[in-house]
């Protein structure tokens, strides 16, 4: 395989920590410790670069707005996507985390039971609803007309606009206590909650019962994936398992399992996967290795770009990167900036079983 960067940006800073978001034809990123940039997706071009606080909890977009939530100061701030002219900001409670926006409506906090959650107008930044006191919610993740909240063994589909519940959902084990992504979608009915020691629950809409539910090893996270649900496992590689019915698919093979994976792509016929070790690893549609290669440095997660390509975070930089079968360029490369851009080729190695 071959590894083009078709443009590659400094974070100055860890990328582990830096927020981001990727939009239609931009992408948001945190960086420098005080910096709001977006970007190109085409070349990396600067669109805007603003100060705007300190490591944000969340970056969200709707529409051509994005909404920021620093540690400091304690502020929601709303930016125009196309000019990053600063349109409001809102005061929130210090220790607020936990962003989300819909259509018309930013809501946060929940973060860890610091602060009331509250609802605002994406257009002016007016308070449409906030509880009455704090609550703690596992990160929020817009879905179903709503936004997904929970605690403990319930959760929770709130309206935006007012606060109230649209369906509830009891788990027989309590939702993971955990900063990242609680939750995954399966389409416009269903989703997939995380629970227990290490087990998966789907429900969707309609229903006040679990369509399945999964017991399996230790896993830090999971996401949906071409199809299947994948489950990061902590230096052994990936579980996928069937989202109908949470039935095991596959699991990684020799060579991927012995790294922290750092994410998943489709890719061709089969996936593509990042390791901490910097290893880009191509695997089949059985999950074993197929190919290898090296983006030279360590690989904190990667990103479908949803055209072919991919982003990746990398030790202290953001890049957009395609990879290519030898001598049969099965991804096109996008177009790289004569100014910022560079292009690598990196030798391919076969996976070792």
């Amino acid at each position: 395989m071959i590894v083009t960067i078709a443009w590659e940006r400094a974070l100055h800073q860890r990328g582990a920590l830096s927020a981001y978001a990727v939009g239609e034809d931009c992408v948001v990123l945190h960086e420098r410790r005080t910096r709001l940039v977006c970007v190109e997706r085409a070349d990396g071009t600067v669109r805007w670069d603003i100060p705007l606080g300190t490591w944000p909890r969340g970056i969200a977009l709707s529409g051509d707005r994005v909404l920021v939530l620093p540690q400091e100061p304690d502020l929601l701030s709303c930016v125009d996507l196309r000019t990053g002219e600063l349109l409001w900001s809102a005061r929130t409670p210090r220790f607020t985390g936990g962003v989300v926006a819909t259509e018309d409506t930013v809501v946060v906090g929940g973060w860890r039971g610091y602060t009331p959650m509250t609802g605002l107008d994406l257009a002016d930044g007016r308070v449409r609803w906030t509880t009455t006191s704090p609550v703690h919610s596992v990160q929020p993740l817009a879905w179903g007309g709503g936004v997904l909240t929970g605690s403990g063994a319930e959760v929770v589909l709130v309206d935006a606009h007012d606060g109230s519940g649209l369906a509830r959902w009891r788990l027989p084990e309590p939702l993971f206590q955990r900063d990242g992504a609680v939750f995954t979608p399966l389409g416009t009915d269903r989703f997939v909650a995380g629970c227990g020691q290490a087990s998966l629950v789907a429900l969707g809409l309609g229903s006040d019962e679990p369509d399945w539910r999964g017991a399996y090893e230790p896993f830090a996270r999971f996401e949906s994936v071409g199809g299947a649900v994948w489950m990061h496992r902590p230096r052994t590689g990936f579980l996928t398992v069937d989202p109908a019915d949470g039935t095991r698919l596959w699991s990684t093979g020799t060579g991927v399992g012995q790294q922290r994976v750092a994410g998943a792509v489709p890719h061709a016929d089969g996936f593509l996967v990042g390791a901490d070790n910097g290893g880009i690893y191509r695997l089949g549609s059985d999950g074993q290795a197929v190919s290898r290669c090296s983006l030279g440095r360590r690989i904190d997660e990667m990103i479908d770009a949803g055209d072919g390509g991919l982003f990746v975070m990398a030790k202290g930089t953001f890049a957009s990167v395609a990879v290519t079968a030898r001598g049969n360029a099965t991804v096109p490369p996008p177009a790289a900036s004569a100014t910022s851009g560079r292009l690598t080729d990196i030798t391919t190695d076969r996976a070792r079983p």
